[in-house]
C-alpha cells in the first residue's frame, strides 16, 4: 500500500483523542487525582467511557471520509466499485478504530488505569502546556492516582493500526507497524498544536 494512504490510515486514529473537547477546570497534572466536582464531569465509569470513545463522531466521520477516499481511488482493487464496495471500505477504516479503542479500554480496565484526558489548570507558559500534553499522552493514572506509563495507549494504537492486516488485501504487518508509529507521532503533534493554539481561543476547551 502506498505511503500516502498509510499516512491517512494512521491519521484516522488522531482526531478523536486530539480534538475531543474536555472540561478545562481540573486540578494540575501533577496532583494525585482530578477533582471531578470542579471539573464538572461524572465520576469515572469504564463502560460509559468506552462507549463514548467507541462512538466518537469525529473518529467515525473520519472513517467514512477515508473510506470514500479509498473508494474514489479504487483502493483496494479487489473490492467492487459499487455501493457495497464503498460500505466495505468505510467499515474497514472504522474497524481499526473499533479494535484500537477496544484494546486500549480493555487493557486499561485489566490494569486499573484511567482512560480520561486530564486537563492542566495553571499551565501558564507554552513549555508547561507542551510538557503536560506529552506527559498526559504517554501516562495514565493507576488505582492509587499515581502516574504510570500508558501501555493501554501504545497497545491500542498499534492494535488499531495492525487490525486491517486481517482483512485488507493490501495491508501487511509492517504496514501496520508503520501506521501505528505514525499515528503516535501525529497524536503528539496534534495535541501539542492544540495546546499552543487553544489560548488564542478563549472559549476553546483543552483536548
Amino acid at each position: 500500500m502506498r505511503l500516502f494512504r498509510w499516512l491517512t490510515l494512521a491519521a484516522l486514529l488522531l482526531p478523536a483523542p486530539a480534538l475531543r473537547a474536555q472540561t478545562p477546570d481540573s486540578l494540575p497534572a501533577d496532583t494525585i487525582a482530578v477533582d471531578t466536582a470542579a471539573a464538572d464531569t461524572l465520576p469515572p465509569d469504564p463502560v460509559r467511557d468506552f462507549v463514548y470513545d467507541l462512538a466518537d463522531p469525529i473518529a467515525l466521520g473520519s472513517a467514512a471520509a477515508l473510506g470514500l477516499w479509498d473508494h474514489l481511488g479504487d483502493e483496494p482493487e479487489e473490492w467492487s466499485g459499487d455501493a457495497g464496495g464503498l460500505w466495505q471500505r468505510m467499515v474497514s477504516r472504522a474497524g481499526g478504530h473499533v479494535v484500537g479503542t477496544s484494546v486500549r479500554h480493555g487493557l486499561a480496565a485489566a490494569l486499573g488505569r484511567s482512560t480520561r484526558w486530564e486537563p492542566c489548570r495553571g499551565c501558564a507558559s507554552m513549555e508547561d502546556r507542551v510538557a503536560h500534553v506529552i506527559t498526559e499522552t504517554f501516562t495514565d493514572r493507576d488505582d492509587g492516582g499515581r502516574r504510570v506509563f500508558s501501555e493501554p495507549f501504545i497497545a491500542g494504537t498499534y492494535a488499531g493500526a495492525l487490525a486491517p492486516a486481517l482483512w485488507h488485501p493490501d495491508v501487511s504487518f509492517m504496514d501496520g507497524v508503520q501506521a501505528g508509529t505514525l499515528s503516535i507521532a501525529f497524536t503528539v503533534v496534534g495535541r501539542i498544536a492544540w495546546a499552543l493554539l487553544e489560548p488564542l481561543a478563549p472559549d476553546a476547551r483543552a483536548p
